[in-house]
């Protein structure tokens, strides 16, 4: 890249810094689809197909440019699960200072900062121990039910591989294995489970003082 196409860099990134770029002046654009002329404003977001591949994109319009993700992004999802506020929704202390790891883990778990969740279980045990092994019994149902929340969309997963299984011999002959029973099986068995672990967490709240 010779000097000149250099310079030339810089000072499109220049103006782009400022807002002046030739991109960054048009507020409204046009583009062809299906032969509509369509324009857009800054903002704007709508849904798009690619004709090859199916999947469906989520484009918006910026200033000077188009962004495009797939409409059920990963990506996006976990960006969001693990966008952490810069201020503890409960005191408002700034959530990347000298503990931030600790932060980090109890926002994920509990929505607050570290501090937070000191002067809460601080408070809880100076009620005295039912209200300790309370508080305690109450995190775990609150993990399982997370748990439960997850392995729910497995099941239903693994539900719908198991109708779609088929066999194939060596004579290239295919067939289809009827797994009803064992899929309404496994459903029945993971039920139970979640009623059973949900009744222990009952039953030993239940014992708590008495």
């Amino acid at each position: 890249m010779s000097a000149e196409d250099k310079l030339q860099n810089i000072k499109a990134v220049q103006q782009m810094l400022r807002g002046e770029h030739k991109t960054q002046t048009r507020k409204s654009f046009g583009y062809s689809s299906n032969t509509v002329q369509e324009r857009r404003e800054v903002g704007d977001t709508w849904e798009e197909t690619d004709t090859k591949s199916g999947t469906v994109y989520t484009v918006t319009q910026h200033d000077g440019f188009r962004s495009k993700e797939p409409k059920n992004s990963v990506t996006k999802q976990i960006r969001e699960i693990l966008r952490v506020p810069d201020n503890c929704p409960e005191c408002n202390t700034k959530m990347r200072n000298e503990e931030r790891k600790l932060n980090y883990k109890f926002w994920f778990s509990r929505k607050k900062c570290f501090s937070c969740v000191l002067k809460e279980e601080t408070a809880i045990r100076n009620q005295g121990l039912d209200a300790w092994q309370k508080y305690q019994n109450d995190i775990m149902i609150q993990n399982a039910e997370s748990w439960f929340a997850d392995t729910d969309k497995e099941v239903e997963i693994l539900k719908t591989q198991m109708k779609e299984t088929l066999w194939q011999n060596a004579q290239g002959e295919t067939g289809d294995f009827d797994l009803t029973d064992f899929v309404q099986k496994v459903d029945r068995d993971y039920q139970k489970l979640k009623e059973s672990i949900r009744q222990q967490f009952e039953e030993s709240n239940d014992k708590i003082g008495n």
